[in-house]
């Protein structure tokens, strides 16, 4: 399907995750599809609003319940205690990764960032988030100071932490240098806080 045959079905939530980050890519660059959405968008509002109301079954209603709930839920508590924030900035800064304006261009090729504040624990540290498309390589670079991170989507292998998947956090120590590939088929995200990033050392031969 092209992204205008996506974009009713994702007015109306009904696409894979997948299609759904595949309609995201595409409205990210092009201002136009934005204004199409729009147009499906209050099509859809129009037409619940026009149907009649149903009372789901309990099993439904849990189902339906589940569903609306945000997609990195179960990282919110984790989030908090490494930014150092509360639970509904939490909630708020990690409904940034599905936002696609949000992102801006990376260091390399495929690769994307979000910077924002966290708490004062972290004062004058580099904090957001970092989307790697599949297939692509985050660049070779050492750590001037500590870094930790929270893997939210995708699998990636690192040439210091190995392999990286949802849930999982690597440390990496002062003067540590490395990089990583996105081996999986979706976009490698995670968040991330950092004392300082050198991308001018050369990789190792």
């Amino acid at each position: 399907m092209s992204i205008q045959d996506l974009l009713p079905l994702y007015a109306l939530g009904a696409l894979d995750d997948d299609e759904a980050r595949e309609v995201e890519r595409a409205l990210a660059v092009d201002p136009s599809l934005m204004a199409a959405l729009a147009t499906y968008e209050r099509a859809a509002t129009e037409l619940a609003a026009a149907l009649p109301g149903i009372e789901p079954s309990p099993s439904v209603r849990a189902r339906l319940l589940a569903s609306t709930e945000p997609r990195f839920e179960r990282f919110v508590r984790r989030f908090s205690e490494l930014f150092d924030v509360a639970a509904d900035r939490a909630r708020e800064l990690l409904g940034l990764v599905d936002r696609p304006s949000a992102w801006e261009a990376g260091p390399e090729p495929g690769c994307w960032l979000i910077h924002f504040p966290a708490g004062p624990a972290l004062a004058g540290a580099d904090t957001g988030f970092v989307k790697l498309a599949p297939g692509a390589r985050f660049a070779w670079h050492r750590h001037a100071g500590r870094e930790h991170n929270l893997v939210l989507q995708g699998r990636a292998d690192d040439t210091l932490l190995g392999r990286l998947g949802p849930g999982d956090e690597g440390v990496a120590e002062p003067g540590s240098e490395h990089d990583f590939v996105n081996i999986g088929h979706e976009d490698f995200v995670f968040a991330v806080w950092v004392w300082g990033v050198d991308f001018t050392v050369p990789r190792p031969q």
